[in-house]
């Protein structure tokens, strides 16, 4: 008797409710969600693939550090400072310049107003704060005592899985509420519209908060359509040093599970 052996595509999507502010200090509020190195899509068609995949579609970690060369915000604890794109940056749609920066680990696209409050919202989306396009690259109650936050915008990307321009921006050594601490972390943004999100040291000493226990990882556009989200984690401590998240509409490999049946 032969063998055939099948191949079934498995994929999930969810549309969860609207998280809100759980104030600061206070426990971050929703489930805690896990992770897979390969999610999506979403509605418009995101997906991200991290830095343990080896298919040959995995980001490159290469951490890009721009503490000697990029704008320092000096931002305060639950501070927001905005910055420009120096090219049209393409995300959900939508061609963007305007940024909007929170110490508390994202940003906003399209606006250069918004809040991004102290704790997360798990799970997303969220309206909170603002109803623009948001990249939550390390959400959580983030302090100011240490470090600072650094934005450039560079020509010829320094990263090498971004062939053009590219704007960056790095939260380095910044400590958890209250002064718990540090972590280094950023996000580029591709002029192809490819985001990556980049970890080098997400240990605070504390379990409460290390890995990304206490944040929210993912990308959403709420002011167009409820369905425009992706979730990477939420309270979970799926993060670790060294590794690197992609999200894109390019091609990305879906998960196959292969049986054989006679």
């Amino acid at each position: 008797m032969k063998h055939l052996s099948v191949f079934v595509v498995i994929a999930s999507f969810a549309v969860a409710g609207f998280a809100a502010d759980p104030g600061k200090g206070a426990e971050v509020s929703g489930p805690a969600i896990g992770i897979d190195a390969i999610g999506g899509p979403d509605g418009f068609g995101y997906r991200y693939i991290d830095s343990t995949e080896s298919t040959g579609f995995e980001p490159t970690y290469s951490f890009v550090d721009i503490t000697t060369t990029g704008t320092a915000m000096d931002l305060s604890d639950d501070g927001e400072g905005n910055a420009v794109i120096a090219f049209g940056f393409p995300f959900y749609g939508v061609s963007q310049t305007d940024v909007r920066i929170g110490n508390n680990g994202g940003l906003f696209l399209g606006t250069t107003t918004g809040d991004f409050f102290a704790g997360n919202a798990c799970p997303i989306p969220s309206t909170s704060g603002s109803t623009a396009q948001r990249i939550n690259v390390f959400w959580d109650d983030i302090d100011s005592d240490t470090g600072n936050v650094y934005y450039e915008n560079q020509a010829s990307c320094a990263h090498p899985d971004c062939a053009g321009a590219c704007f960056v921006v790095e939260w380095f050594d910044r400590p958890h509420f209250s002064n718990i601490g540090s972590a280094t972390f950023e996000v580029i943004l591709c002029d192809s519209g490819d985001i990556i999100a980049q970890y080098e040291d997400v240990n605070f000493g504390d379990v409460i908060y290390d890995n990304g226990a206490s944040a929210t990882v993912g990308i959403e556009d709420e002011e167009q359509n409820a369905t425009f989200f992706l979730e990477y984690s939420c309270n979970t401590a799926d993060l670790s040093d060294g590794l690197a998240i992609k999200y894109t509409l390019g091609p990305v490999p879906v998960d196959l599970m292969s049986f054989n049946v006679d």
